[in-house]
């Protein structure tokens, strides 16, 4: 039964990225050769690894300031 705001994927097994179950093949690396394939899982992850370092250093950043903030509010 379909319910709504469930749809059930799985990693592909050439690319590694998600695929609805009702696709019948890949859409990111339908028509790639097995080594463009494994290109694009490989551009994905560096990609994703890329995006987490800057999310980390905002975070990072901010956690600073929370901790200037509160010394400066302490000590005042």
């Amino acid at each position: 039964m379909f319910r709504l705001g469930l749809i059930r994927s799985k990693p592909c097994t050439r690319c590694g990225l998600e695929v609805n179950d009702l696709e019948p093949e890949c859409p990111h690396c339908k028509g790639f050769s097995d080594l463009q394939a494994v290109y694009l899982k490989q551009a994905y992850k560096d990609d994703l690894i890329q995006r987490n370092k800057s999310l980390a250093k905002l975070f990072c950043k901010l956690a600073v300031l929370a901790v200037i903030i509160t010394l400066v509010v302490f000590f005042v």
